[in-house]
């Protein structure tokens, strides 16, 4: 298989200790998963993506093959590295054709995922339950070639394996085609949202604070049920405490500017970073609006993109 694979990439992340337990989400992927190729979990930083589908993966007992995707990942890698999770939950089929091909110095791509996909619909006979694949941080490899790789898998391989695209922003798939024949299941930042009982437990039961449910309610309509803000809110209180009635949410708090700084701003390109920075006076946005304060041209075009792309 060529180098041998970073161990760490295709290891479940452990599931944080101050996570609440998404019950209903995790019923959810239950009923999805079984019937679709493909699910889509996108939505921002900070919504719990990658902790949601640790916890379904840790708690079912389906064979699941993570691979954790970064910048550095082309096609190549990221074959070899689907290759080494499947390996993982079904020992042998990394000596296989597929196996072979990916050995060589420059693998016939096309021919490495017609193997792939036969050898899926091989031993799909001995294991009819499958594999669910995990693509967790795909939106940081955003390489074309993996995209189409990608799709060629979703439509070739048996309907008992299953692919999970964690992501921040949607993939450059056929989703469309997907939605139209029923094998896409979706999961956005609404569904990811905790809702008001999830928020009061995380505030009092995991961060140790003491709100009372009108307060928690509040809280929650500020961050609009955002998890990484809820948390970031509860640390600056445990450090510096308030009344739970002065508890206002802004960018001007330490925790959440240094995530927003850092988490969510530094990764985007310059002409988008300035772009959300000159049209962040107004509350209401569009595209002829953003034109009139930015003095260009594109704005709608650059709202459908910063939507798209969450």
């Amino acid at each position: 298989m060529g180098s041998l694979p970073i161990a760490s990439k295709l290891r479940i992340p452990p599931v944080p200790r101050r996570a609440v337990r998404r019950g209903r989400l995790l019923d959810a992927l239950d009923r999805a998963i079984p019937h679709a190729r493909l699910v889509l979990i996108s939505a921002p930083a900070g919504y719990g993506k990658t902790t949601l589908a640790s916890q379904w993966a840790r708690e079912n007992e389906s064979r699941v093959a993570w691979v954790s995707l970064d910048e550095d990942d082309d096609v190549y890698r990221f074959l070899r590295y689907l290759l080494a999770a499947w390996e993982e939950v079904q020992p042998g089929v990394s000596n296989s054709r597929p196996g072979v091909l990916l050995a060589e110095p420059s693998p016939d791509v096309e021919a490495v995922l017609v193997a792939f996909a036969n050898l899926a619909s091989e031993v799909s006979d001995d294991a009819p339950d499958g594999v669910v694949f995990f693509l967790d941080d795909y939106h940081l490899a955003a390489n074309p070639a993996i995209d189409e790789a990608l799709a060629f898998l979703l439509d070739h391989v048996p309907p008992a394996f299953h692919f999970v695209v964690i992501s921040r922003e949607e993939p450059s798939l056929p989703l469309a085609r997907y939605r139209a024949r029923g094998e896409l299941a979706e999961f956005g930042a609404a569904d990811l949202t905790f809702e008001a009982g999830e928020s009061t437990a995380f505030l009092n039961d995991t961060m140790g604070l003491d709100l009372t449910d009108d307060q928690a309610a509040a809280l929650q309509a500020q961050v609009e049920g955002w998890i990484a803000g809820l948390q970031l809110v509860a640390l600056a209180q445990q450090k510096r405490p308030t009344r739970g009635d002065d508890l206002v949410v802004t960018g001007r708090q330490r925790f959440i500017a240094d995530y927003l700084s850092q988490d969510v701003l530094a990764p985007l390109p310059e002409d988008q970073r300035r772009f959300l920075l000159e049209t962040s006076i107004v509350d209401r946005l569009s595209g002829a609006l953003c034109d009139a304060i930015t003095g260009g041209e594109d704005g709608q075009e650059k709202l459908e993109t910063l939507e798209r792309e969450n």
